[in-house]
């Protein structure tokens, strides 16, 4: 999707920017003696935005990590059932991880905090980024449970 993609392009811009941050205070802390005040605050939001907004495509990719210690000992037909019990878990955790994101960006955004450090850069655009990144991710997962719900009823129906 190119909403996936373009999510995971302002995630890399904003971990370019982290990495600008911490080369630039590393030289001039060496160099100058002078190190960014803001590094810490900036890093840590900007990191958090990019990690929510690179997780649509990850889990539409599923290319998380599996732990599959009991696959072998279930019977081959329930894998896509096993799937969409994973997928309605993911659904429920994403889900409460969405409604927490979306109450946090928006108490931000209503008293356009910006951060304690001596910058004061606008902290409420990272929050909401994490929200809207997470909102994606239950938009993937509902779109894999109804593809893995067809699947299903394909294979059921005798088609293979």
């Amino acid at each position: 999707m190119l909403i996936e993609r373009v999510a995971s392009a302002v995630a890399a811009i904003a971990l370019a920017v982290v990495m600008l941050v911490g080369v630039t205070d590393i030289v001039a802390g060496e160099v100058l003696g002078v190190f960014l005040a803001f590094k810490v605050d900036m890093s840590g939001t900007l990191t958090a935005a990019a990690i929510f907004l690179a997780w649509p495509l990850v889990q539409s990719r599923n290319e998380h990590i599996n732990v599959d210690l009991f696959s072998g000992i279930f019977p081959r037909w329930s894998r896509i059932l096993r799937e969409i019990i994973a997928k309605l878990a993911g659904l429920v955790f994403f889900a409460l991880i969405a409604r927490g994101t979306w109450k946090v960006a928006l108490d931000s955004l209503a008293i356009r905090e910006t951060s304690a450090a001596t910058l004061g850069y606008p902290i409420w655009p990272a929050k909401l980024a994490c929200a809207i990144g997470a909102s994606l991710v239950l938009l993937v997962i509902t779109l894999q449970i109804g593809r893995l719900i067809l699947q299903m009823r394909h294979d059921r129906n005798g088609h293979s």
